[in-house]
């Protein structure tokens, strides 16, 4: 991934399991990006943010907990806390002033001596004066700097921030031009961080077979360039990458429920989803639930078949693709397209794809088109009478975008049958290249003038 901007102090957040690192990295981003569980290894993927205060700015990174001896999915959280380091100016180190000083925060503290950079001790969990002379308990460490906080409670906070921003250069915020945000979702399994570490070139997600592996909603900023906009600056994607969503009944604890909520408004605030699909398994009950999500939601869409590489050889494409534009009715309006995360096949594409479905779910049209558009839709095709009375169009204008919308003036609202009106939104999707974004009409009515 290429850079955005000048190169900002980066501050990773350390320390075993369970001493407040993402209720901390909530606090000092002022906003909770972090899910934030008792449950041991709640945190997983390393989480990135900018942070502003005092007119600085800083690149704030959360990371799991450390343990001796890692094995399995610990074995991935250890990885991603490597990384997190190795990226690091300056490093917070995490302790928890209830539970004092434990051998696995000796571990931790030698672990970080030995990186050789900048560490600053913070005891979290001092919620009360008794509480904020606990940091004597870690004092043998001799880290230069130490801070006593409540992060739960925004105590010592503030001094905190203020220590952080005098690291930190004066940096102007980073500018570039916006482009899509694309949320890639699906139910457990089906790729989704795969796709999105593909993109970055880098394991920024976690990957393996075990369900539920991602909790927290990712952010991350990809530069992008359309083939058909050569000679223009670059636009910067947000991928998110979500956890998997299962239906209701399949959800086993309150910590799995807060990561599928998060994952259906990662949705609502994307303009594109990236419905991601298994080539071997198929449409599942759950894949129909997610489209139903992304319609009721009126995002733009692109269905992206992964593990494309596994069955291509013994599978006809076209046939594979129209058995899942069957099966997924909610989204007649988005493109399909085959991919697979592994090896990069249909990847670019698939973003391309996935950039110009933006567009047109930005696209807004002149009046005087609109109305000759929907007027000849009329003429070349007229309502059905309802109770002897025909639906009559007087005119129409655009109201909205992200997703199109268009408000109809005519005789009378009632007059208007289901199947007319997918008529015409078909009309207006091929006249004005609408691929993958629906389209609302809504119905005024007007009277006729004498």
């Amino acid at each position: 991934m290429s850079s955005l901007a000048p190169r900002l102090l980066r501050v990773a957040i350390v320390g075993r399991p369970n001493v407040g690192k993402s209720a901390l990295f909530n606090r000092l981003a002022g906003a909770s990006l972090a899910i934030v569980d008792p449950t041991s290894g709640t945190t997983r993927d390393r989480l990135h943010t900018t942070v502003e205060w005092n007119n600085k700015i800083f690149e704030l990174i959360d990371t799991g907990g450390l343990v001796r001896d890692p094995q399995q999915l610990q074995a991935h959280i250890a990885r991603q806390v490597a990384a997190a380091l190795d990226q690091a100016d300056l490093i917070l180190f995490v302790t928890d002033a209830i539970a004092g000083r434990t051998p696995l925060d000796d571990y931790v503290s030698d672990h970080l001596r030995s990186l050789n950079k900048p560490v600053w001790l913070v005891v979290n969990k001092c919620d009360n004066p008794d509480l904020r002379l606990a940091w004597t308990d870690f004092a043998a460490y001799a880290w230069p700097q130490s801070f006593t906080v409540s992060a739960t409670h925004g105590i010592g906070i503030n001094a905190l921030l203020d220590a952080l921003a005098n690291q930190a250069a004066a940096a102007e915020i980073p500018h570039f031009t916006p482009g899509p945000a694309l949320a890639i979702v699906g139910r457990p399994n089906a790729g989704k961080s795969s796709l999105l570490n593909r993109l970055l070139g880098e394991e920024r997600s976690i990957v393996t077979d075990i369900p539920g592996t991602t909790r927290d909603t990712i952010d991350a900023l990809l530069p992008w360039q359309l083939p058909s906009r050569a000679g223009l600056s670059p636009f910067v994607i947000t991928l998110i990458d979500t956890a998997g969503i299962r239906r209701k009944r399949a959800i086993s604890s309150t910590l799995e429920a807060h990561s599928v909520r998060r994952a259906e408004a990662a949705i609502n605030r994307a303009s594109v989803a990236v419905l991601l699909i298994d080539a071997q398994s198929g449409v599942s009950v759950t894949d129909k639930k997610i489209a139903a999500t992304i319609n009721d939601a009126g995002r733009a869409c692109v269905i992206a078949i992964n593990k494309w590489d596994l069955v291509k050889k013994h599978v006809d494409k076209r046939a594979f693709t129209q058995w899942v534009r069957q099966q997924l009715p909610f989204l007649s309006y988005a493109p399909i397209t085959c991919i697979s995360a592994l090896t990069g096949e249909g990847v670019h594409d698939l973003v391309n794809r996935a950039c110009r479905v933006d567009a047109a779910a930005r696209r807004s049209h002149p009046t005087s088109k609109l109305n000759r558009v929907l007027h000849d839709a009329f003429a070349a095709n007229a309502p059905p009478l309802v109770h002897g009375r025909r639906l009559h169009l007087f005119y129409a204008t655009q109201c909205g975008t992200l997703p199109p919308r268009f408000v109809l003036f005519v005789n009378d609202p009632r007059l208007v049958v289901h199947s007319y009106e997918n008529y015409l939104v078909n009309q207006l999707r091929q006249a004005f290249h609408y691929e993958g974004t629906p389209l609302f009409l809504a119905w005024r009515p007007r009277r006729e003038s004498n």
